[in-house]
């Protein structure tokens, strides 16, 4: 279905679950563009009774190789992207009370950009190895907590952690950090850094943590 920012340019959402929920996730794709593992996290969201809304930055395009996908990235309208954030989490909080943010590498930063953006309105926050805000007076207007999950295989680790969690302290809001023996990349089954145990595991690790922020 199509969106609208507040200036009135449309962009693309892929929305699944009960109209009814109480509780929406907002998920953010990586730097290839909206992919298949992307609309299967919302399906699985959704058959947990979550309204699940998969945003699509690059309208459309898909990267298909690592230098048009860091292409892609780099060009990338944050303005624009930030209006397409808050339009989606205003779509999502019209039904739900609760709405946590989610998304994976470039996605994550995106999922703390909407967290950040509404914090009145979003009410955590789950990363996939992302580059991270530590900046202590941005983090200090978070609503909620966050779930980070961390790549070691990644040369920022753990430095990358270490950083965010005294950030996150600093700024007295609560993180809970997982790290995998993997590489950026893990969760996406189309990558050849693709970890099936990291990626089940941190499935059912964000399932606790939502059971626990939608409680």
């Amino acid at each position: 279905m199509l969106l609208k920012t507040s200036d009135g340019s449309e962009f693309e959402v892929h929305l699944i679950g009960p109209e009814t929920a109480k509780a929406g996730v907002l998920i953010l794709h990586d730097w290839w563009g909206v992919l298949d593992y992307n609309k299967i996290w919302a399906e699985r969201l959704a058959a947990l009774g979550y309204r699940a809304m998969v945003v699509d930055l690059y309208d459309g395009e898909r990267a298909r190789t690592v230098e048009e996908a860091g292409e892609m990235m780099r060009a990338l309208d944050q303005d624009l992207a930030d209006s397409k954030l808050i339009a989606a989490v205003e779509f999502l909080r019209r039904s739900c009370a609760k709405v946590v943010t989610l998304g994976w590498s470039l996605g994550g930063r995106q999922a703390m950009q909407a967290a950040l953006l509404m914090p009145e309105d979003v009410v955590a926050t789950v990363l996939f190895y992302c580059r991270m805000v530590t900046d202590v007076k941005q983090l200090s207007q978070l609503g909620g907590p966050v779930l980070v999950f961390y790549a070691q295989q990644e040369q920022t680790f753990p430095a990358k952690m270490d950083n965010f969690t005294k950030a996150m302290a600093e700024a007295g809001k609560p993180v809970e950090s997982v790290v995998y023996d993997a590489a950026h990349g893990f969760a996406n089954p189309t990558s050849e850094r693709h970890n099936p145990a990291a990626t089940e595991e941190a499935w059912n690790k964000t399932c606790e943590f939502l059971a626990r922020v939608f409680r």
